[in-house]
Order: C-alpha cells, then structure tokens, then sequence
C-alpha cells in the first residue's frame, strides 16, 4: 500500500460512500432490504483488518473491494460477519496479476439463496461410512443411502458425501464427493487453523463443503441470467467443477450404481 494509513482511510471511505446510488439501485430492482450505513461498516472494518497483513484487502485495488460490496448487494445478502452469509477474501488474479478483493458465499448463503428462488422444496447434504448402504442414481436423481447403527465407530471408514436438492416440481438434482476430496479439504481447514475441523462437529464442516459443492449444479438451475451464476462467488478451493467433477461423478456412478450391487 503506497499510500498513508489516513490517505488509504479517506480513500477507502470515499469510494463506499460514492457507490450508494448503485447500492440502493439494487435493492430497488431486487426488493431486497439491507441499510447502506450498517453494510458499509461492515466492509469498511473487514477490510481494515487486514491491515499489515500481507496480501490482505488493504493491499488489494480498492476497485475490486467496492465490486465485491455492490455484488453483495445485487444478490441482497449482508457481509455481517456473524451472519456468516458472504464474505470477502483475497485471490490472486493472473490476468492483472496482483492480489484482488472477492466475494464469496458461505454454507448460510447458499441455502438462503435458493429458497428464496421459490424452486428449492429441501435440500439435504450427509456424508456416508465404508459399512453403509449407498447407492448413487445420477445427477438428475435421488440417492439411496441407509445405515443399521448410528454410531460412526461402527460404520467404518468415510466413504463419500451427497448434497441432494428436491425442487418444487418434484425433481432432484445431487452432487457427490469422493472422500479423498472431502479429507483434502479437511486437512486444508485444519491448517488454517480452523479448530472445528478438529472437533466432534465435523460431520457437519463435511456437510458444509457438500452444500458449497452443490451449488455450481444447483445455481443455474434455479437462477438463470442474474449475477448469482458469476464463477466468482464460488470459492473455487471447496467447488472445483467441470471435467475433474464430472469425472468424480462418473466413478461414483459406476461404484455405487444399481448395477454394482
């Protein structure tokens, strides 16, 4: 940051407060509710936090922090960081290369996001052990997945995870994970430090992943032509689509398929 710490304050505040008119342009066309002053602090403090941290916002093109504001605001969800709906996050860009300010969704989002599409019935994301009954029928159909004791212990090892939707006319749409991939985030959250990996609660961090998965196949399906299908608020370490999903969805067909039992 070339600037002062009260230059790049002013400059910071000065361009949140100019994009009003566009912040209050989207709620309008949207009918979303969000209080410009309060939404502004949020970002103001988030990204004054990572002051003196390297990479961090500050050091960031302040364009790319007012972008991922307004982006916010067009799909009407709050960075209230207790909220835990989106968030920002810094991303290395190899077309400008430098570091750019991002939003991205989290697990709250998602699920915000599509039931308020209106198509979204219920959506429901487990993971599955080595000893259970599991059995994956395709992308367009519900999986069938049943265990005899709840205990983990004697479930055996992880298998794999789904995160299903049912919509409203009755169809499914589902998307699966291998457990390589499951642990390999794991393990990511776990260096960074992020304790609930490590906790008895990480059947539900697994099933948080499954939900951020999903919804590269859920998204299009329930919001056609809107910034919600923009690939940059998919956190692209959790939701790694195209050719490598459709190969993992493949294997899970032909291992867990009708015909493999």
């Amino acid at each position: 940051m070339s600037l002062s710490l009260q230059e790049y304050q002013n400059l910071l505040y000065g361009k949140l407060t100019a994009c009003k008119g566009q912040f209050d342009a989207y709620l309008s066309e949207n009918g979303y509710k969000l209080d410009f002053n309060t939404e502004l602090n949020y970002v103001y403090q988030i990204v004054m936090s990572g002051l003196n941290v390297e990479y961090s916002f500050p050091y960031t093109p302040v364009e790319s922090v007012i972008s991922s504001f307004l982006k916010a605001a067009k799909i009407g969800l709050s960075l209230c960081p207790t909220e835990q709906l989106c968030f920002l996050k810094t991303e290395y860009s190899e077309s400008s290369g430098q570091y750019v300010t991002q939003l991205g969704l989290g697990y709250k989002g998602i699920l915000k996001l599509a039931y308020r599409s209106g198509k979204v019935k219920q959506i429901n994301a487990n993971v599955f052990y080595e000893k259970d009954t599991f059995q994956y029928n395709g992308v367009n159909s519900k999986v069938t997945h049943t265990t005899t004791v709840l205990s983990k212990a004697m479930r055996g090892q992880l298998a794999g995870g789904y995160c299903q939707t049912e919509l409203i006319d009755g169809s499914f749409k589902t998307t699966v994970m291998p457990p390589e991939e499951i642990l390999a985030i794991e393990e990511q959250g776990k260096v960074m430090g992020n304790e609930a990996w490590l906790s008895v609660h990480v059947d539900q961090m697994r099933e948080k992943t499954l939900i951020k998965r999903h919804w590269k196949t859920l998204c299009p399906c329930i919001y056609r032509d809107s910034v919600m299908n923009d690939p940059m608020l998919f956190d692209d370490q959790d939701c790694q689509h195209s050719s490598n999903q459709q190969a993992y969805e493949e294997q899970f067909e032909s291992a867990y398929s009708r015909e493999a039992y």
